[in-house]
């Protein structure tokens, strides 16, 4: 079916949406030039080039189905699939699962969301196709927070509850993730991290969760909120699974042209030696010194750091004042990064990247029709960001990209003179599920407060680390390290571990 070319009417009315005051010459004008115009639609419309991610046709697969509720009792699985890795190679024998904004060709991908559901990739992201050709298995697709926008595990398919105490939530938005990891029903699973979406729920259910560098992990073939916080991140039961893992999926992209050529890759597992005698660990005060924090989370975490102190790490206390105002700074871009997102038919645009025209052209019938249905803090950061577009011109968009310059600069004073940061993941343990708040009500308290999103903005790479129980909830230690030295960061993880082990 050709191109259907505008009228005038057409023309007309996105003029005015354009503030354009359109005269009915310059319509017949305009309408004549974009008719031509459309020829080079066509042309670009006439290629059918092959995928270049991996696809269906390269393995056998499973469609993904709903497990029944007695197999699911965390709500933790939107699907379960079968999709087996090549005979040989370094993660043969895991089994893996993938949190449900990832694709995963065959099987049917959600976004934890009624408004995307039913809609089925016919590729692999880049991760999962390593995943897969380094012997994994891919055994489903986990549970998430709707369209991934809070932090505390609500999908539209219903709350993923803690592992630990079903009393509570799992944290989000990786929150089925964390589960089956937990659970030990996967040996390992890869959540997407954008303000905390894989370290929050790792700390919240007690297991490890590794926000990578920025771009050391592709994200192509994943759906993201904006394209400056994306990354996509594994979690595992313990640090050596995680950096088995990270060994395998990092890596830079041929079709992420923002990266260079190729970024520092490391056997990162080979590397985990557990002597942290020679580290420095910048305490952040501002990680800990905030009116939320339970104080039981801070002594269990202030504990850990000392058993690294125990072990021959440095600690000194830092400070950084503009960490407090990183939340705020995250808040005002992500809402305008989140509008471009969904007017690029939930991609964006201005990516020089390999685009998944599938997903484009389906969320962009989707939302035409059903955005009534997105959750409200969905609906909350794209008035906001539509707002501050209209009446403010992106002016504070700007400033506040210009702030995350200035906050990751700050960090990287700070990580000169150490070699790692460390605070709280979460300022206080797992929130309490109450079936009875809707979603309005969620919208207005923020269940779990965080020192997460401000390493989205800077890029630097964070892990989420066991480091307790608060009144027998898991509590999780963050460490950030210098960017591209994800290995000093699982390194210190590991030190901690081992001694929890011992």
């Amino acid at each position: 079916m050709p191109i259907r070319a505008p009228t005038e009417d057409d023309l007309r009315e996105l003029g005015a949406q354009l503030y354009l005051e359109l005269t009915d010459d310059e319509l017949e004008f305009f309408r004549e030039m974009a008719q031509r115009r459309l020829e080079a639609y066509e042309t670009v419309r006439s290629y059918r080039p092959e995928p270049r991610l991996g696809g269906r046709e390269r393995r056998e697969r499973t469609a993904g189905r709903r497990p029944p509720d007695e197999d699911n009792p965390h709500n933790a699985w939107v699907s379960r699939c079968y999709v087996e890795g090549d005979a040989d190679g370094p993660l043969s024998g895991m089994d893996v699962a993938i949190k449900d904004n990832v694709c995963v060709a065959g099987v049917e991908l959600t976004c934890g969301s009624s408004v995307v559901e039913g809609y089925v990739p016919d590729v692999d992201a880049t991760v999962v196709t390593r995943l897969l050709e380094a012997g994994a298995t891919i055994v489903g697709k986990t549970n998430m927070d709707d369209m991934a926008v809070t932090r505390t595990g609500h999908s539209t398919f219903g709350e993923i509850t803690n592992p630990r105490d079903a009393d509570h939530l799992a944290g989000g938005s990786s929150g089925g993730s964390a589960v089956v990891v937990a659970t030990g029903e996967v040996d390992a699973a890869i959540g997407s991290d954008q303000g905390g979406s894989v370290r929050i729920p790792a700390a919240l259910c007690g297991v490890v969760g590794l926000k990578p560098t920025y771009e050391l992990v592709p994200y192509t073939g994943c759906i993201g909120l904006e394209h400056a916080i994306d990354h996509p991140g594994p979690m595992g039961p313990d640090v050596e699974t995680v950096a088995r893992v990270l060994s395998v999926i990092a890596g830079s992209n041929e079709q992420h042209l923002r990266e260079p050529s190729s970024v520092p890759v490391e056997q990162y597992h080979d590397a985990l030696s557990g002597d942290v005698a020679d580290f420095s660990i910048g305490v952040l005060e501002e990680g800990f010194d905030q009116p939320s924090a339970d104080e039981g989370v801070l002594e269990r975490v202030r504990g850990a750091l000392e058993v690294l102190e125990d072990e021959g790490a440095t600690l000194e206390t830092v400070s950084e004042p503009m960490h407090l105002d990183a939340d705020d700074i995250h808040t005002v871009c992500t809402a305008e990064g989140l509008l471009d997102a969904l007017i690029g038919e939930g991609l964006g645009h201005g990516w020089k990247a390999w685009y998944n025209t599938s997903w484009i052209d389906a969320f962009g019938k989707f939302r035409r029709t059903q955005a009534d249905d997105f959750p409200a803090q969905l609906k909350l950061s794209l008035l906001v960001g539509a707002y501050a577009n209209e009446v403010y011109h992106s002016r504070y968009y700007a400033a506040g990209m210009n702030l995350s310059v200035e906050l990751t600069k700050r960090y990287d004073d700070l990580l000169e003179t150490h070699d790692l940061l460390a605070m709280p993941t979460t300022l206080r343990t797992a929130p309490e599920h109450d079936p009875d708040r809707d979603q309005y009500e969620r919208a207005r308290r923020t269940l779990v407060p965080a020192n997460t999103a401000p390493f989205n903005r800077s890029g630097h790479p964070a892990v989420s680390v066991p480091a307790g129980e608060a009144d027998g909830l898991p509590v999780g230690l963050m460490l950030v390290g210098s960017r591209f030295d994800d290995a000093t960061v699982l390194e210190a993880a590991a030190a901690l571990e081992a001694t929890r082990e011992d």
